[in-house]
């Protein structure tokens, strides 16, 4: 394009570019007053500064300060599915530069972009994303254009790119007033959940000796009974039925009121992003998947899905915290068995060690729907997203923290209509601390 209009033909073409541009804005400001979530509200955008920029691709990048990277929070176009969940080093590539000089680039020519790591454009318009006080957020980039760029697409790109930085700091402050007031709820549930299975579990501890008395005293009842006398008989008959069960139904109900408190505050540090330091202690992993299993098989049998345990029976004892790695284990099977259509199966899987030093195997394969590329490259972040109607992402964030204080690895295969496998991997030993400490 030329730098001013000289003809009537370049002055018509001038002027349906900017109706074309104020369209754009108009389009772009709507998305983001609309009632969407964030990320809709930014595709959305991004849509529409591709279409008015007649390009094909692009990309909003937000910076990661622990990785010291721009990783892709949200994409557009051919290769969305590609780069969705991307990183690459802060001062690679455009997006890169632009990040790093906080000023916009225009990229035009044969030689192409540098952001190979995210697609290979041979043209691109990356502007920064800024806070108030010039804080940068990002870069938002639209690339492969099908119409050259020029200046004016840098102009309007830029005015997209403030509203989409405004409107992300609306969503941040709005996230954390939300988990403000979720602690705060959480903390008044928790306390009256407490208050709640306070007198269960007292009744409960002070039932069983009740009952074990009870039984002692009717055995004697019946042994005093003569021979001829059928009422020893009938004591012993109606007793045994309870004698038998009544241990292990006590024992898990108090069982079960201790996770129930435990889960409610495990959820609450979530969302505070906290964890209670990890009590390692030498235990049997398959004892904890047998745990899980017994917690969930009815959950799963309502859904149709069968539970299956595939365990390594010679899977030695490790060092880990065993209400830590339940709890994990239990949002991994939870969250699969949802997943998986009526018919299908949720598989927990252990395997030890095969050579000295290595981690042992905790997996859950799932034979669901599986998932996009785009909620599987959030898992395990501040950022995981849910695919069940109401699910918020803490899960998969409960588990990735109870794996990184078990200096331990999480891995996902999904495939979307063949499943899921999530896999663990932990040391068998704790590594002990620069110190000599574990």
């Amino acid at each position: 394009m030329s730098d001013g209009p000289q003809t009537p033909t370049e002055v018509r073409a001038c002027l349906e570019l900017r109706n074309r541009q104020i369209e754009a804005l108009r389009r772009a400001s709507a998305a983001l007053a609309s009632d969407s979530s964030f990320d809709e509200m930014v595709r959305d955008t991004l849509t529409v500064a591709v279409e008015v920029l007649d390009a094909t691709d692009g990309a909003l990048l937000l910076y990661d300060p622990e990785k010291e990277a721009l990783v892709v929070r949200c994409a557009v176009g051919p290769s969305a599915d590609r780069v969705a969940g991307a990183s690459m080093p802060v001062g690679e590539g455009t997006a890169g530069q632009v990040f790093r000089s906080g000023s916009p680039a225009l990229v035009q020519g044969p030689d192409g972009v540098s952001d190979t790591s995210l697609t290979s454009a041979p043209s691109a318009v990356a502007v920064p994303l800024k806070r108030s006080g010039n804080t940068l957020l990002g870069v938002l980039q639209v690339q492969n254009a099908l119409i050259p760029f020029d200046e004016r697409d840098v102009e309007v790109l830029e005015i997209i790119g403030a509203q989409v930085a405004v409107v992300f700091q609306i969503a941040r402050l709005s996230e954390e007033a939300r988990q403000a007031q979720i602690v705060h709820m959480l903390g008044d549930i928790s306390h009256d959940i407490k208050n709640m299975l306070t007198p269960i579990q007292t009744g409960l501890q002070t039932l069983q000796p009740m009952l074990e008395t009870l039984f002692i005293q009717l055995d004697e009842i019946a042994a005093s009974c003569p021979e001829a006398e059928p009422w020893g008989g009938k004591i012993r008959a109606a007793a045994a039925a309870v004698t038998e069960d009544y241990g292990w139904i006590v024992d898990n109900a108090l069982d079960s009121a201790e996770r129930v408190q435990e889960r409610t505050q495990e959820i609450a540090d979530a969302v505070k992003g906290e964890l209670a330091p990890p009590v390692f202690r030498t235990a049997d992993l398959n004892e904890t998947v047998h745990s899980v299993a017994r917690a969930l098989r009815l959950v799963a049998e309502r859904a149709g899905v069968s539970l299956l345990l595939d365990l390594d029976p010679e899977l030695p004892a490790a060092e880990f915290d065993p209400k830590q790695v339940y709890n994990a284990l239990y949002n991994l099977v939870n969250n699969a068995i949802p997943e998986t259509p009526a018919g299908g199966q949720v598989t927990v899987r252990t395997r030890g060690p095969q050579t000295e030093g290595e981690c042992f195997l905790l997996e859950v394969e799932d034979t669901g729907r599986g998932m996009p590329e785009y909620v599987r490259a959030r898992l395990f972040t501040d950022r995981a997203i849910s695919t069940k109607p109401g699910g918020s992402g803490l899960g998969t964030r409960i588990v990735a923290a109870v794996v990184r204080r078990h200096h331990g690895t999480i891995a996902v295969r999904s495939e979307e209509g063949r499943g899921s496998t999530f896999s663990v991997r932990l040391p068998l030993r704790v590594p002990a601390s620069p110190q000599g400490e574990k």
